[in-house]
């Protein structure tokens, strides 16, 4: 089959290279993944993505993942990396994450000095917040070494413009359309004088400090829990890798569906999957 790549060229993409990842924790993830797998002629195993970690050799021509958008941005980050598309199959409500050919990702450094974390890179977004305690976390962040404020809140969101439909728009933050390359910075349940979210440019430097004495952890993409103490900090930047799907009919679908997934959500890339899988089975006769 073929597929449109950020809307400039046409890439070829042999199924019996492609590898099939799903959700072990849902029911109809395996079937339908061995379905897919049978009726593309895959020759690359199945695996569950809990137990897949980096791509080996030689590479897949395309990640397909079967379940929610959970799954599909715990391979984002690997695909990204090695430079391979992904193509998603949403067993989830809302599944934004496979309408669009080319995403920006994040790039966060948790932590300060030597104990500093090698860089982590999100599709959707960074979050640092208080831990088990009750109490607000207190996090000062600066832009471009200019400080914006200090926040009192649960906690402060960077999102890209793929995670601007997801955590940070529960908070008040804005929609941004799929290829923006802008972040938003939105706080969750603020006390102080700023509450509304922030969005800023993409070769902004993001800086989030923590000020208060209370556990606080961040995360990426809901992923790699760091705790961090008084003093640390997570820098934020644009990452140098982005997440490629595969996808089918113009970007101006986001428009068309947005609301009808916020409302009720959809099985799209179910059935767009399916379809491709008995196109190819029928091209190979």
């Amino acid at each position: 089959m073929a597929a449109s790549i950020t809307g400039k060229q046409v890439m070829a993409i042999d199924s019996a290279n492609a590898l099939v990842l799903y959700n072990a924790n849902s029911p109809d993830a395996r079937p339908l993944a061995e379905q897919l797998g049978k009726l593309l002629g895959c020759n690359r195993s199945l695996q569950a993505m809990e137990s897949f970690s980096v791509i080996g050799s030689p590479r897949p021509d395309v990640l397909i993942t079967v379940g929610g958008d959970g799954t599909l941005l715990r391979a984002a980050s690997i695909a990204a990396q090695a430079e391979v598309p992904l193509l998603g199959v949403n067993l989830g409500r809302l599944g934004f994450l496979t309408e669009v050919d080319e995403r920006r990702m994040l790039e966060a450094r948790m932590g300060s000095g030597a104990g500093a974390s090698v860089p982590v890179h999100a599709l959707n977004d960074v979050v640092v917040g208080r831990g088990a305690t009750g109490h607000l976390a207190r996090i000062r962040v600066t832009v471009d070494g200019a400080e914006l404020t200090t926040y009192q809140a649960d906690a402060v969101i960077v999102a890209t413009a793929t995670g601007s439909t997801a955590y940070a728009m529960s908070a008040g933050g804005p929609i941004l359309y799929p290829s923006s390359a802008d972040m938003v910075l939105a706080p969750v349940a603020a006390h102080g004088d700023l509450d509304a979210a922030v969005v800023v440019r993409a070769d902004s430097v993001v800086e989030l400090t923590i000020q208060s004495e209370h556990p606080t952890v961040a995360t990426a993409d809901g992923f790699a829990d760091v705790p961090l103490s008084a003093g640390e900090s997570v820098r934020v930047t644009i990452s140098p890798h982005r997440a490629r799907f595969l996808r089918a009919g113009s970007e101006a679908r986001f428009y068309e569906t947005l609301v009808y997934r916020l409302r009720r959500g959809a099985d799209q890339s179910v059935t767009l999957a399916r379809r491709m899988a008995e196109e190819e089975a029928r091209r190979r006769g």
